[in-house]
């Protein structure tokens, strides 16, 4: 299944892995006729990791498992472009795409010998995030709550709208439209603007 936390957390270190490759100093081209001998060199110092390659006339494509859920291709052409792909059921889909100006593997070995770390840090961030959306929808919860007993039946129209944000904020909306009245509400202020409320 599709993990936005995850995704976005591989993206963020995807784009520091092409930025150090774009400033690298000394660094070089990595052509299509030395790929074999690059793939070679990464497969002899790093015989745990099962990279796959496939080499034809015009171009190179090499892909390596960053975890179980998160891959790193390379496609070599005239210049090198990478694609970070997350699995989504049974296949792998592409989640970011970047243009490498120079020999890549620097930046991905060092990129991998960080995994584990890597894990651990989106272990946290995912807890974090299940954490805040359980508040979330409590707080949703004692909203509805509140509002149903402070809004008479007969009053107003009224509709809860959860921000897309990583504020966890509300808005009630008030009325039909165009008359339309919008109070953003938020954990801390929602009862104190609902009682505020009058008809």
């Amino acid at each position: 299944m599709y993990d936005d936390v995850e995704a976005d957390f591989w993206k963020e270190l995807f784009v520091h892995l092409q930025h150090k490759n774009m400033v690298r100093s000394g660094a070089e081209r990595l052509t299509l006729s030395q790929c074999p001998a690059a793939f070679d060199r990464f497969a002899l110092a790093h015989p745990d990791i099962p990279a796959t390659s496939e080499i034809k006339e015009s171009s190179a494509v090499w892909e390596v498992p960053v975890t179980s859920s998160i891959h790193l291709r390379l496609f070599i052409q005239n210049q090198i472009k990478a694609s970070l792909l997350q699995r989504q059921g049974s296949d792998f889909v592409k989640i970011a795409d970047a243009k490498f100006p120079y020999n890549p593997f620097p930046e991905i070995t060092e990129f991998l010998s960080r995994r584990d770390a890597y894990q651990v840090e989106l272990h946290s961030r995912q807890e974090t995030s299940l954490r805040d959306n359980r508040r979330a929808r409590l707080a949703e919860n004692f909203i509805r709550a509140a509002l149903q007993k402070h809004l008479p039946a007969c009053a107003s129209p009224w509709r809860l709208e959860s921000s897309t944000s990583e504020e966890k904020t509300f808005s009630l909306i008030l009325g039909i439209a165009p008359n339309e009245k919008k109070i953003p509400l938020s954990e801390e202020n929602f009862l104190s603007e609902i009682l505020s409320i009058k008809f």
